[in-house]
């Protein structure tokens, strides 16, 4: 896939995330971002929790990437990893498969503050996006480590594309939490 392109497609698609953010959910008090659909499902502001842990670290490791030690590249296509791949398909928007989440990143209820949450979330959108704009001339190639294990890793491109569709595939199941609400809209 062409760098630029996709670079430029991931900007539109956080720009749409952010917009969706704060016009559906940007005058809701905190009991209408708390309310859950059953206890078993997440609420709102636990989607919105989850996506702030789960992409701190990713967005933490591409900034260290773009500081410290950018490799630049006159590479135009860039084309996803094994690890990538497999990744991408737990959090594509468009599957309708549960995937249990870490619980590393579960949201947990002292994390429910939520004007900080929303917040963090909001800082979150735009370190990526600077992220993206960094990464003009870099090698998408470069390796980042998984949260998981050392072990396990991701090019630079990879976590680029599977940190905004989990970015939408959370915004889409907290969208739907929204149709549910039984408070005034």
């Amino acid at each position: 896939m062409n760098i630029a392109e996709t670079r430029q497609q991931l900007l539109k698609d956080i720009q749409h995330i952010r917009q969706t953010v704060e016009t559906e959910f940007g005058t809701f008090s905190a009991e209408q971002l708390l309310w859950k659909p059953s206890p078993e499902r997440w609420g709102i502001l636990e989607c919105l929790a989850h996506l702030n842990t789960a992409s701190q670290y990713y967005t933490n490791q591409l900034k260290l990437k773009l500081t410290q030690s950018p490799l630049r590249s006159a590479a135009t296509d860039f084309e996803m990893s094994f690890n990538g791949k497999i990744m991408l398909s737990f959090v594509d928007p468009a599957s309708p498969r549960k995937i249990p989440s870490p619980s590393m990143f579960k949201p947990k209820p002292y994390q429910l503050d939520a004007p900080r949450v929303m917040s963090k979330y909001f800082d979150i959108l735009q370190d990526l996006e600077e992220a993206l704009h960094n990464s003009e001339g870099l090698d998408w190639n470069q390796k980042i480590i998984s949260p998981f294990t050392t072990l396990l890793k991701f090019r630079m491109g990879d976590v680029f594309l599977f940190v905004v569709a989990h970015q939408q595939r959370h915004l889409n199941q907290a969208l739907r939490v929204r149709q549910e609400l039984p408070l005034p809209r």
